[in-house]
């Protein structure tokens, strides 16, 4: 295995990749080590990611309307409720 230090991150970065490490259940270096494995691996250019606007944040109503706004709405029929669980069994 080969080391390597990454110099000048900026708190945010670092910030961002300790809460996506905690977010797998990993360390911050771990989650680093997991991206550039990924990007290293597919190839994936800068600019591609550059055009995906990861760094824009979308609130969880702006997601609801953009799927809503794309596929539509629709009424979900629920069937009445029948009959009753049944007999339970009581421990004493």
């Amino acid at each position: 295995m080969a080391s390597l230090t990454i110099r000048n991150i900026d708190e945010q970065t670092k910030r961002a990749l300790r809460l996506r490490g905690a977010l797998r259940g990993t360390s911050m270096e771990d989650e680093a080590r997991a991206i550039l494995r990924a990007i290293a691996k597919t190839g994936v250019s800068l600019e591609d990611l550059a055009s995906l606007n990861v760094g824009e944040s979308e609130s969880a109503w702006e997601a609801v309307k953009r799927l809503r706004d794309a596929y539509g709405t629709f009424e979900i029929s629920v069937p009445e409720r029948s009959g009753v669980a049944g007999e339970r069994i009581v421990f004493k």
